[in-house]
């Protein structure tokens, strides 16, 4: 069950055992996925300031900052990154407050991992909405930043409604260019 998209979604592991990152990301390699290791919570939320993985897979018992702890401090541009739980601690109460807490889903070690891409695949596709409209945004803000002074204040009456001679009006730009009221009839 390979990924068939073009670029490889970037899942972002964090454990504070070795040997699980290193097995988990090579498997998760097989079937096409990039994998960045975390030792922990704290290394995972410095990273976010640079890194945007797709899908965050987080344990759940971890020294200094436990999965739940990490997953509420993951900052506000960063929340729509579905994050799932990935432990051998697990019990009822635990998964119902991480699902509570938002998280995507919640995986007891030991796993297949056709159920781990399973469950990947999922979080990625009831994402996909959010992400794209995040993108969409960010382009917006980006291209409104590179407006000049003077394209924003035309753009800005031209959303409040204004037609072309108002906005020409408003800014007094038939007399700057020596322009009568007829050709912008």
């Amino acid at each position: 069950m390979p990924i068939l998209e073009q670029v490889a979604p970037l899942i972002a592991v964090v454990d504070d055992q070795r040997d699980v990152r290193t097995t988990v990301g090579r498997g998760l390699e097989r079937f096409g996925y990039k994998v960045h290791p975390f030792m922990g919570g704290t290394d995972l939320l410095e990273a976010l300031e640079y890194l945007e993985p797709d899908c965050i897979l987080l344990d759940v018992r971890m020294p200094v900052l436990d999965g739940l702890d990490t997953m509420k401090l993951i900052p506000q541009d960063r929340r729509h990154i579905p994050v799932i739980f990935f432990t051998s601690h697990g019990d009822i109460h635990l998964a119902v407050e991480a699902m509570k807490s938002g998280a995507a889903d919640f995986i007891e070690k030991p796993a297949t991992f056709e159920m781990i891409v399973q469950k990947i695949e999922a979080a990625l596709s009831s994402s996909r909405p959010t992400v794209e409209k995040n993108h969409s945004a960010d382009q917006a803000r980006k291209q409104l930043a590179e407006l000049t002074k003077r394209e924003d204040e035309v753009m800005r009456l031209a959303c409040a409604g204004l037609r072309n001679k108002e906005i020409a009006e408003q800014l007094d730009l038939l007399r700057k260019w020596g322009l009568g009221d007829s050709r912008l009839a």
